[in-house]
């Protein structure tokens, strides 16, 4: 049971950041789409779509990567010998 706690803790923490610099990143493509819009044309918000969109995978990927990664760092030393 520690050994569940201590992975979905530590994948918490993980996936609350990932989740603020993902964040920061969308606000970051649609502020930037909007400022230059008026000197590039409007192609420039499909581009910025594009880059929310394909962020989210990337994002799912580093929670399962850390989850993996947490869930082996927290094994019970009676696990090893095993």
């Amino acid at each position: 049971m520690r050994r569940i706690w201590l992975t979905v803790r530590h994948t918490a923490h993980i996936v609350l950041a990932s989740i603020a610099v993902e964040l920061a990143l969308d606000f970051g493509a649609g502020a930037a789409a909007v400022v230059l819009a008026r000197f590039v044309g409007n192609w420039v918000y499909a581009v910025a779509s594009v880059i929310v969109i394909a962020s989210i995978p990337v994002l799912s990927l580093n929670v399962v990567r850390v989850a993996r990664r947490e869930w082996s760092r927290h094994r019970l030393p009676t696990e090893l010998l095993l």
